[in-house]
C-alpha cells in the first residue's frame, strides 16, 4: 500500500501535558538558539522552520484527557512563569479549605495532621482536558503543528532504530475490508519520536518490548479512576474545597481512595480510585462510587444528593513510581509521562512529573537536532537530566508504597509510614503485574452472595450506560473492534467458572457482556466497543491476559473536555 510520508525533526505522540509542555519547552530552545545565533553570542547553524508535530487520538486536544485534578504547578512556573497572570489560564478554583480523611460506613475521620508533600492549599483545581487544550493553542502560537484525529498505530523502523510513526487507516469496515471512504494513515518520519499517550500507552508498550526497556525495572501498577462532575443547586459551591479519603466503600484488602474537589460555578467533581491488583474478582469502580455518594457525609457535601451528574470519565492511573520506570530512551526515541510510569502515589499527582519529563525529554531532543546523532548516546542525557533534577528527588521518596500495601490497607500504612519517617530504603522491593493478583470466586468469597449494586435513580446515582452517555464516547461502529479477546472460548468456559468473567463488573464502561447465544443455550461474549472510554482497565486486568486494546479509529472515543 501506498502511504503518504510527511517528514518531522520531532514528533510527539499524545497530547496530554507532557508532550505538550515538551513541544513548547522545545520551541523556547529553538527560538533562544537561533537568537543567539543571530546575535553573534554563539556559533553554529539557526534551526529554520523546525517541523515539530504533536500527534492526538482524540478529536480535538483535552478530548481523551481526565484527571482529578489539583496541580502541583512546579513544571508549569518553569515553562510558563507568567500563568497566574494570564487571564485566560483555565483555572476551576484554588484551593482554600481541604481535608484528609479516613471513611467508615457513617462517618468521616479527618486527619489531624498533613505532611508537607500532601499539603494542597492555594493550588490551582483544573480540569485537565481544558488545561492541556489551553497548552496546546501557546504550542500552536510557537509553531508547533499539532494534528488531532490520528492516532499511532505503529512505529517505523531502520532496523533497531526507531525512525518514526504510523497513523492508522481510517475507513475500514468491520469486515476487515476497505469502505468507499478509505484513506490509509500517514508514515511521519523523524529522527527523534517522544511517545507520550497516557497510562498503558499502545506504542510505548510496542516499544519497550521490542527493546526490552523493562528489564530491570518492577511491571508497571494501575488503579482504575473513575470520575463524574456533578452539577449542584444554585450558590451550593462558596470555595476552593478537596477531599482526599481512605476507607468506605473499600475493604480493608483492597488499595484505593477517592477525592472530592469543588469546580467553577456550582459543580464538583468525585472520583474513585482500586487498585487493579484486587484481589476481589467482582471489583466494579463505578459501582463503588455510586456507593461512595451514598455515604451519609459525602452526600451532605453534595447537596443531601439533590445534585445532577453532567459528566463522566474513566481512566487508568499509573501508580508503581519510581521502581516501575522503565528505560527512557533507545535509538531514536523516548517515553515520557504517564506511559512511562511518572506519577507519584504518595501525593496522588502526576502532571507536573509528567510536563517536567517532556520538557528533560525536549531538552535531549534538542540536542539530538543540533548534533544530527539521535542514537541512545545522545538521548540518555533524558535520563541523566531526569536524575539531576528534582524529580527523582520527589519520586524516590515513594518508591516502595506500592509494594507496602500488598498486604492489605492496615499494614500498608504502617509500613509505609515507617518508609515516610527513616527513608524507603536503598533498595526497590519488586512486585508482580497486576493481573495476578485476582483471587477465583471460590477462593475470595466464603458464600455465593455477591455485593449488591447500588439502586440507581438516573440524575444523582446512574448506571454505567448512562454514565457512558455522559462521558460523550462514540465510535463509528463499522470498523474492526479496537478490543481484541485472543479466544472467547476462555470467556465462556474457565474464566465464567473460575472469575465469574470480571470483566462484565471491572469494565467502567460495560463494554463486555455475556449474553445467551439462542441456538446452543450458552453465555458468550458479546464485546460493545463502541461504549469504551479508552481507560485500557481490560488489557491491565484480566486475569488470562487474552484481552488487548488497540487504538480505533482516529478522532473516535470519549468527549471529556472539561474533564
Amino acid at each position: 500500500m501506498e502511504r503518504d510520508e510527511m517528514p518531522a525533526d520531532v514528533v510527539f505522540v499524545g497530547a496530554g501535558p507532557a508532550n505538550l509542555a515538551g513541544a513548547i519547552h522545545l520551541m523556547n530552545l529553538i527560538e533562544a538558539h537561533n537568537a543567539a545565533i543571530e546575535a553573534g553570542e554563539k556559533e553554529g547553524d539557526a534551526l529554520d522552520e523546525p517541523m515539530i508535530l504533536v500527534l492526538e487520538k482524540g478529536s480535538e486536544v483535552g478530548a481523551h484527557q481526565l484527571s482529578g485534578a489539583v496541580l502541583d504547578p512546579k513544571s508549569l512556573t518553569e515553562l510558563i512563569p507568567d500563568w497566574k497572570e494570564r487571564e485566560d489560564f483555565p483555572v476551576e478554583r484554588y484551593i482554600e479549605r481541604e481535608h484528609m480523611a479516613f471513611l467508615t460506613a457513617g462517618a468521616q475521620l479527618n486527619a489531624p495532621w498533613l505532611p508537607p508533600e500532601l499539603v494542597n492549599h492555594g493550588k490551582p483545581i483544573i480540569s485537565l482536558g481544558r488545561f492541556c487544550k489551553w497548552l496546546g493553542e501557546i504550542a500552536e502560537e510557537k509553531g508547533v503543528n499539532i494534528f488531532p484525529g490520528f492516532a499511532g498505530t505503529d512505529l517505523l523502523w531502520e532496523g533497531e532504530t526507531c525512525v518514526g510513526v504510523r497513523t492508522g487507516d481510517k475507513g475500514i469496515g468491520k469486515d476487515g475490508e476497505q469502505k468507499g471512504t478509505f484513506e490509509p494513515g500517514m508514515d511521519i518520519t523523524s529522527p527523534v519520536t517522544i511517545i507520550g499517550e497516557g497510562p498503558r500507552g499502545y506504542l510505548a508498550r510496542k516499544l519497550i518490548d521490542r527493546r526490552q526497556l523493562d528489564k530491570d525495572s518492577n511491571p508497571m501498577a494501575y488503579e482504575i479512576g473513575c470520575k463524574e462532575i456533578i452539577e449542584l443547586p444554585e450558590g451550593t459551591v462558596k470555595e476552593g474545597y478537596c477531599l482526599h479519603a481512605l476507607g468506605y466503600p473499600l475493604d480493608m484488602k483492597t488499595f484505593g481512595g477517592s477525592f472530592m474537589y469543588t469546580m467553577g460555578g456550582d459543580q464538583v467533581c468525585i472520583g474513585m480510585l482500586v487498585a487493579l491488583d484486587a484481589a476481589d474478582p467482582m471489583m466494579d469502580c463505578h459501582a463503588l462510587l455510586q456507593q461512595l455518594k451514598q455515604h451519609p457525609k459525602i452526600k451532605s457535601y453534595l447537596a443531601d444528593g439533590k445534585g445532577k451528574v453532567v459528566k463522566y470519565g474513566a481512566k487508568a492511573v499509573t501508580i508503581g513510581g519510581w521502581g516501575s520506570i522503565p528505560q527512557l530512551y533507545t535509538d531514536g526515541a523516548m517515553i515520557v509521562g504517564d506511559s512511562a510510569s511518572f506519577l507519584n502515589p504518595m501525593r496522588v499527582k502526576g502532571i507536573h512529573l509528567s510536563m517536567k519529563s517532556g520538557m528533560l525529554a525536549a531538552e535531549a531532543a534538542f540536542e539530538a537536532m543540533i548534533s544530527g546523532d539521535a542514537s541512545a548516546k545522545t538521548l540518555k542525557t533524558y535520563k541523566e537530566r531526569l536524575d539531576a533534577s528534582w524529580v527523582k528527588k520527589e519520586m524516590e521518596q515513594s518508591k516502595n508504597m506500592h509494594a507496602s500495601f500488598h498486604g492489605g490497607l492496615p499494614t500498608g500504612m504502617v509500613k509505609f509510614g515507617l518508609q515516610y519517617l527513616f527513608g524507603p530504603g536503598s533498595s526497590i522491593k519488586p512486585f508482580e503485574a497486576d493481573h495476578t493478583a485476582m483471587k477465583k470466586i471460590k477462593d475470595y468469597y466464603s458464600s455465593p452472595a455477591l455485593p449488591a449494586k447500588p439502586e440507581y435513580d438516573g440524575t444523582y446515582l446512574v448506571d454505567k450506560l448512562t454514565d457512558v452517555y455522559m462521558s460523550g464516547t462514540a465510535h463509528e461502529e463499522d470498523q474492526p473492534a479496537h478490543l481484541k479477546i485472543v479466544d472467547t472460548e476462555i470467556c465462556a468456559t474457565i474464566c465464567r467458572e473460575e472469575y465469574g468473567n470480571p470483566c462484565t463488573k471491572f469494565c467502567p464502561a460495560q463494554v463486555y457482556n455475556m449474553v445467551e447465544n439462542e441456538e446452543t443455550g450458552r453465555q458468550e461474549m458479546q464485546v460493545d466497543f463502541s461504549n469504551c472510554v479508552h481507560c485500557k482497565t481490560c488489557d491491565i486486568r484480566d486475569p488470562y491476559q487474552v484481552i488487548t486494546w488497540v487504538p480505533p479509529e482516529g478522532g473516535n472515543g470519549p468527549e471529556y473536555h472539561q474533564m
